[in-house]
C-alpha cells in the first residue's frame, strides 16, 4: 500500500531520492547496489524491498522493468507533493488498510515482517521524519497520514540497534531548538514590560509555547492518529525504555521518554473504561492478558479458566480506541479471611463459594500488570479504586482489601549495602550468625551474606528458624526507612503507598516460588486499602514520605517499637485531628515518619 507511495516520495529521477528539496539528494545506490536474488540477503529494509517489488512489477505484465524508469514514474508525485499526482490505487489502498482496521478491531495494519539486516543510514531516517512532521502547504490530510504510516512500518523493520538510531535521531534532531526558545521568551519579555495586555502579549505567548513544543510531538501526534497508531506508540516506549536503561545518561532519549510518557498520559488518564475479563470475554483480551502478565505467568489454559472463573475476578481499563488491548489489568481473589501465600490463591483446584454473600470477607489484589510502553503513568491507582468501588456494589459484606504483594528490590538492597560495607546486623544477631557458621570470630556480615547466596539454606530447618526474624526485621526496614528521595526505595511499596495503602504484614514464605526466593527470600507483603484512610494515606506520603502502618506486627513491630523508644512522647504527634483512632499517630525514626493506625481485618 504505502510502500509506492513512500518511494513516490523519495524517488526522483536518474535513481534518487529527497524528501525535500533542500536537503541532500540520497542515491537509491545506496539502498540497492545490485538487482536482489533469491539467494542474497540484501540490506535494506522489508517496506523498500516490497516497494520496490511493486514499482518493478509495474502493471504485472513487465515483472522485470527497470528501477530507474519506475522511479522516474513517479517522479511528478516526488516533485509535487500532491495526491493527485500519485497512483490511484495508493490512497484506495491507504483507505482499504483503514476498512480493514475497523473490520477485525485490534489488528494491526503496520507490516511485522522483518528483513535479515535493515538500512541504518541516519540521512535516510531523517529525511522520513522530516516528510511526517514538516507541513507543506497543499498536501491536504491524507498525505501525511499516508508518510506517517509509512514511517511507522520503516521503524518496525528495523533491528534493536536500528531503533536505537532512529529514536535517538527522532529525540536530538527534532527535539526544542534552545536558540528559538530563548528568542520567544526575550521577545515574550520585551512585550510583556511594553503593555502586558495588548494582543502582541498574546501572540509572543503563542509563539513561545510554540517554540517550547519538541518537533517530534507532531510525529507523535500524527501516528497516533492512525488505525492502531496509539499501540503502536505504547510499543514504541516499551522500546524506547528498553534502550534508556542501557544509554541512562543519554539527555535526548530522557527527553523523549519525558514526552511521549506525556502525550500518553494525556490521552488514556480519565478516557479509561473499567471492564471484568470472564471466560466468555473475546479470546483475543483472553490471549493478551496472558501474555502481558508480568508478576504470576499463567501456567495453562485451566490456569487462565481458573483466574477468571468463580471465586475470582480480573479487571481491565481499556480505551475505546483499542478495544482489544487491557493497558492494565488487576487478579483478584475473593477469600474469607487476609490471604498469607500466593500458592495458596494459585492452586486452588475450587476457589468458588457455595454462598458468597456470607463467605467473601477479602479482596485480595494479588497481580497487577500494566503495560511496559504506560510505566510511570498513574493508571493502576485508578483501577484499584475503581475495582474496590465496583467490589463493593457486588459483596457490601466486603470490609478488607488489601493486596498480596511482591517485594521485588529485598535481595538486592541486601546485597548493594553488604557491597558497600553497610552494616546490617544487630550484636545479637551476629552471634546467631556465628553460632549457625560455628565460627566465633569470623566475620558475621560475610557470613550472612554466604548463607543467603546458598539455596541450600533455605531447605535446612535450623537455619530458616534463626534467619527468619533478621530477614523479617530487615524487610521491614527496606520499607518502612530506605527511601529514594522521600518516598520508599521498593517500587511496589512506592506503587501502593502513594495510592493511599498503608503497610500492614510481612508474610514469610509468602511465595516459595523459585522467583520469589530469588527476589525477597519469599516474603510477600499485605497493603491495606482502609476507605476510611485512603485519602488521608495519600495526602501525607505525598506531602512528607509519611507511611501508615496498619496493626504493627508481622514484622514491623521491631521498627515501630524502636520508633517509639527514640522519639518519645514528646515527639509523638496526631495528624488531622483530635482523633488519633481515626488519625493516627504519627512518629518518627531517623528523620522518616511513620503514621500508625489500628485497622481490624477479616
Amino acid at each position: 500500500m504505502t510502500r509506492l507511495f513512500l518511494l513516490s516520495q523519495l524517488a526522483k529521477p536518474a535513481r534518487s531520492i529527497s524528501l525535500s528539496p533542500s536537503l541532500p539528494v540520497l542515491s537509491l545506490n545506496r539502498l540497492v547496489s545490485t538487482p536482489p536474488s533469491r539467494s542474497t540477503r540484501v540490506s535494506i529494509p522489508f517496506q523498500v524491498q516490497r516497494a520496490m517489488a511493486s514499482i518493478n512489477n509495474g502493471d504485472n505484465n513487465s515483472k522485470n522493468s527497470n528501477n530507474s524508469s519506475a522511479a522516474s514514474t513517479f517522479a511528478s508525485a516526488a516533485g509535487s507533493g500532491t495526491l493527485q499526482a500519485l497512483k490511484p490505487n495508493v490512497v484506495d489502498r491507504y483507505w482499504n488498510d483503514i476498512a480493514e482496521h475497523f473490520r477485525e478491531p485490534g489488528f494491526s495494519t503496520f507490516d511485522k515482517e522483518k528483513s535479515s539486516q535493515v538500512i541504518r543510514d541516519p540521512e535516510f531516517m531523517r529525511k522520513l521524519l522530516v516528510a511526517v512532521i514538516t507541513d507543506r502547504p497543499g498536501q491536504g490530510d491524507i498525505l501525511p497520514s499516508v508518510i506517517a504510516k509509512s514511517s511507522c512500518d520503516f521503524f518496525i523493520s528495523l533491528d534493536k540497534a536500528g531503533k536505537s538510531d532512529f529514536l535517538r535521531l527522532l529525540a536530538r534532531d527534532f527535539g526544542v531548538l534552545q536558540e528559538d526558545v530563548a528568542k520567544a521568551a526575550r521577545l515574550y519579555a520585551d512585550q510583556a514590560k511594553q503593555d502586558p495586555e495588548s494582543k502582541a502579549l498574546l501572540r509572543a505567548e503563542q509563539i513561545l509555547r510554540h517554540a517550547i513544543e519538541p518537533g517530534h510531538n507532531k510525529f507523535f501526534d500524527r501516528v497516533s492518529r492512525l488505525p492502531g497508531g496509539l499501540k503502536f506508540l505504547i510499543d514504541m516506549r516499551h522500546d524506547l525504555l528498553t534502550i534508556l536503561s542501557e544509554n541512562r545518561t543519554d539527555f535526548y532519549l530522557a527527553a523523549l521518554n519525558e514526552s511521549l510518557k506525556e502525550k500518553l498520559q494525556a490521552w488514556f488518564v480519565g478516557f479509561l473504561d473499567l471492564e471484568r475479563l470472564t471466560w466468555q470475554s473475546p479470546a483475543v483480551l483472553l490471549e493478551k492478558i496472558t501474555q502481558y502478565e508480568a508478576v504470576h505467568k499463567f501456567k495453562d489454559v485451566q490456569d487462565l479458566k481458573r483466574r477468571v472463573g468463580p471465586g475470582r475476578r480480573v479487571f481491565a481499563l481499556m480505551n475505546k480506541s483499542l478495544p482489544t488491548e487491557p493497558l492494565v489489568f488487576v487478579q483478584v481473589a475473593l477469600v474469607n479471611t487476609l490471604s498469607n501465600n500466593v500458592q495458596d490463591i494459585l492452586n486452588d483446584p475450587s476457589p468458588g463459594h457455595a454462598n458468597p454473600a456470607e463467605t467473601v470477607k477479602c479482596g485480595i489484589f494479588y497481580s497487577i500488570t500494566t503495560q511496559v510502553g504506560l510505566s510511570g503513568i498513574e493508571l493502576g491507582n485508578f483501577l484499584i479504586k475503581r475495582v474496590v468501588r465496583s467490589l463493593k456494589v457486588e459483596f457490601p459484606q466486603i470490609e478488607t482489601f488489601s493486596t498480596l504483594s511482591p517485594i521485588p528490590g529485598f535481595r538486592r538492597w541486601i546485597t548493594q549495602c553488604q557491597g558497600l560495607g553497610q552494616k546490617l546486623l544487630l550484636p545479637e544477631e551476629e552471634s546467631i550468625i556465628s553460632q549457625l557458621s560455628q565460627e566465633s570470630d569470623g566475620d558475621a556480615e560475610g557470613q550472612f551474606g554466604a548463607f543467603l547466596k546458598q539455596t541450600s539454606t533455605f531447605s535446612d530447618k535450623d537455619k530458616v528458624t534463626k534467619l527468619r526474624p533478621i530477614l523479617t526485621r530487615l524487610c521491614a526496614r527496606y520499607i518502612l526507612l530506605e527511601k529514594r528521595r522521600h518516598l520508599a526505595l521498593d517500587p511496589v511499596a512506592n506503587f501502593h503507598l502513594r495510592n493511599g495503602a498503608c503497610a500492614h504484614r510481612l508474610n514469610w514464605m509468602g511465595d516459595a516460588s523459585s522467583k520469589g526466593m530469588e527476589e525477597s527470600f519469599g516474603l510477600m507483603i499485605n497493603y491495606l486499602y482502609s476507605l476510611d484512610h485512603i485519602e488521608m494515606n495519600n495526602q501525607q506520603y505525598l506531602q512528607d514520605g509519611t507511611i501508615s502502618v496498619s496493626l504493627p506486627e508481622g514484622g514491623f513491630l521491631r521498627v515501630v517499637q524502636d520508633a517509639h523508644s527514640i522519639s518519645g512522647s514528646s515527639m509523638s504527634r496526631t495528624v488531622g485531628s483530635s482523633d488519633a483512632s481515626q488519625t493516627g499517630e504519627v512518629v518518627e525514626l531517623h528523620g522518616v515518619k511513620l503514621r500508625l493506625l489500628n485497622i481490624t481485618t477479616a
